[in-house]
């Protein structure tokens, strides 16, 4: 039996090399400019539960996005983040802290996708690339165990203003007792 042509061969999706050159630019200039990247494993999440990951993360300035293993291991080869590659194992998504001009502290990073994975048993974190260093997933976990960058900053303000306001006030007393007698006598 003869083999019959039935039409012109249909092209796979995707675009070639040109498409997915012009992804690893794309991807080049986000993992470039982001200070902070958490690197998860959706294996058993449901496209419904992607959804609304996304949308519970978005408010808190964190992008979720799925990416393929291979370009987002040469778009971070390209951005001088080499590290990443280790942590880019099977299925992976990464939550990425960008809002634009507003700078997303990593620990709240961290928190958002830990109380995620809280709800969402099947999320998986393998890790996190932060300010230069690779982090393991136990890592990320005591991240989101800190206080965030706000609090810190608070709790040090705090602790040098105790000193000085005691200083202050020790300083002050024995002229506030001199003004009361004074007034007194008078």
């Amino acid at each position: 039996m003869a083999k019959v042509k039935t039409g012109p061969k249909v092209k796979r999706k995707g675009g070639g090399v040109a498409a997915k050159s012009a992804k690893v630019d794309v991807l080049v200039s986000e993992v470039a400019s982001a200070p902070a990247f958490v690197v998860t494993e959706y294996r058993g999440l449901k496209v419904q539960d992607l959804q609304d990951l996304r949308r519970k993360l978005r408010p808190r300035g964190v992008e979720y996005h799925v990416v393929k293993n291979t370009l987002f291991a040469r778009a971070a080869e390209k951005a001088g983040r080499g590290g990443l590659r280790s942590l880019l194992v099977g299925p992976t998504a990464v939550a990425v802290a960008t809002d634009g001009e507003k700078r997303i502290d990593e620990v709240e990073l961290a928190k958002s996708l830990v109380d995620e994975m809280r709800t969402l048993k099947a999320l998986k974190i393998m890790g996190a690339f932060v300010s230069g260093t690779v982090m393991g997933p136990e890592d990320v976990l005591a991240l989101a165990r800190l206080p965030g960058r706000a609090l810190l900053q608070a709790q040090l303000i705090g602790t040098i203003q105790s000193p000085l306001a005691n200083l202050t006030s020790l300083l002050q007393t024995p002229l506030g007792n001199l003004v009361r007698v004074l007034q007194a006598r008078a």
